[in-house]
């Protein structure tokens, strides 16, 4: 019997970081840092967020406020996020947070926005090379330096990530999070200061955490806070909620309050949340339905507004990729969703497709503002609501019908020569025959 030779099989580090930061944009870099912060501002409410409903519940308790504040800055040395969460301790640091990826004997996890297990690291190791990481915790907290270049030089098996225990923290007030990433990458640098960068992130957040912004963070980016999107939806809207196994999905579509007089097609289209963290916005193509279970979106869309909310315990369940920036288009759970969303969108669409005939308008835009119902309602509040139908308002009868017909130009001036008008226009023309007709052959009455 030949004897058997064991092939060297062990990951390189190098290769594993270089995979793992590359296909990630340097915003998605920093909304995973973020997500960090957002996970421990949930975990104390982690049993109360397990359904759509359950969020709805949350979003409307008034007993819940902002309390954890998560500070983002960035300069041309380092990049630091700060929180005032509750920290992560020693233990579960040990167990879980630095490991790549989740096993199968993880159990569950408090975290709704951690995906794959491998955000944060993915994260820091795409910022620069030096981080160091401080959390407080009522359980005891950790300190880590962490040199990357150097970790990943070493072929040490297991991985680990050398951290110091910390004792615990008996004071809620200053318990978080600190993580300050130095030695930046040229290309992640070149980024952040080419002068457009911060307002992108700016606006990438208010998308991304409107949910949270709402109701329980606040989030600055070098000093300023940032303000969570505030898109209006009328009170009548078509919504319905699904369960899909482990995984609920609230659905609802309806008008949208027009902004400065007119509705505009920059912010129409479909917002979808997992675990309330902004996914997609204002999608108006075929990922959302448009142009197959909806038709082509055309400029008499633009009042359109869906919302899709998926929630789930397990966050891998959802239909996202790893970046939790797109959504899985090949995911068998999108794809029962898209379904229902264009039935419930179809509903509002056919309602706007309506307001044109041939004739033109028939639906004045003050007509289609009143449409929108009595109450206002932001985004995220929309997206978690009870069910209801979308009541399309009655058409107006009109006492009026336009007539219209072809005649020869050379008719039409020989009425107007015999009227003594020689610029009298065609439409003047037929008015002027069709009341002479009512009145000396059939009589006004």
């Amino acid at each position: 019997m030949a004897k058997v030779i064991e092939a060297e099989a062990s990951p390189e580090k190098r290769l594993f970081i270089s995979l793992l930061t590359r296909d990630i944009p340097l915003l998605a870099a920093f909304l995973d840092l973020i997500d960090n912060s957002i996970n421990a501002a949930v975990e104390p409410y982690a049993d109360r967020l397990k359904t759509a409903e359950d969020y709805e519940r949350f979003l409307l308790d008034e007993t819940i406020e902002p309390g954890v504040s998560i500070d983002l800055t960035i300069g041309p040395d380092k990049v630091e996020i700060r929180d005032t969460a509750g920290g992560i301790s020693a233990d579960t640091a040990a167990k879980g947070v630095f490991k790549f990826g989740r096993s199968l004997n993880d159990g569950e996890s408090s975290d709704r926005l951690s995906v794959y297990g491998i955000g944060l690291k993915r994260a820091i190791f795409k910022l620069g090379n030096k981080i160091a990481m401080r959390s407080d915790h009522k359980d005891g907290g950790f300190d880590m330096k962490l040199d990357v270049e150097e970790w990943a030089r070493s072929s040490e098996l297991p991985w680990t990530f050398k951290l110091i225990p910390r004792a615990p923290e008996v004071d809620e007030a200053k318990t978080g999070t600190l993580i300050r990433v130095g030695e930046l990458h040229q290309d992640a640098l070149r980024r952040m200061t080419d002068g457009v960068f911060e307002g992108q992130l700016r606006d990438a957040i208010a998308r991304t955490y409107a949910f949270y912004l709402a109701k329980l963070v606040r989030i600055s980016v070098n000093g300023v806070d940032v303000e969570g999107l505030n898109i209006e939806l009328g009170s009548n809207r078509e919504s319905k909620t699904e369960n899909f196994g482990k995984v609920t999905c609230a659905i609802s579509a309806g008008l949208g309050l027009p902004q400065a007089g007119s509705f505009r097609a920059s912010v129409a289209g479909w917002y979808v949340f997992c675990n309330g963290r902004g996914v997609i916005t204002a999608d108006k193509t075929p990922l959302t339905g448009w142009g197959s279970g909806l038709p082509t979106f055309q400029p008499k869309h633009r009042p359109f507004l869906g919302i899709v909310f998926f929630v789930s315990e397990n966050p891998e369940a959802l239909p996202w990729t790893t970046t939790k920036a797109a959504i899985d288009e090949d995911s068998l759970l999108w794809q029962q969703a898209k379904r229902h969303m264009a039935s419930i969108g179809r509903v509002v669409i056919t309602f706007l497709d309506s307001r044109y005939s041939d004739e033109g308008t028939e639906i004045a835009p003050k007509e289609l503002e009143e449409a929108t119902g009595p109450e206002r309602l932001g985004v995220v509040a929309a997206a978690v609501s009870q069910a209801r139908a979308f009541t399309p308002p009655k058409a107006k009868v009109s006492d009026t019908v336009k007539i219209q017909f072809d005649a020869q130009v050379t008719d039409v001036k020989r009425i107007a020569k015999y009227l003594k008008r020689p610029g009298m226009s065609a439409s003047d023309a037929g008015r002027h025959t069709f009341s002479y007709f009512l009145r000396n052959e059939v009589g006004e009455s």
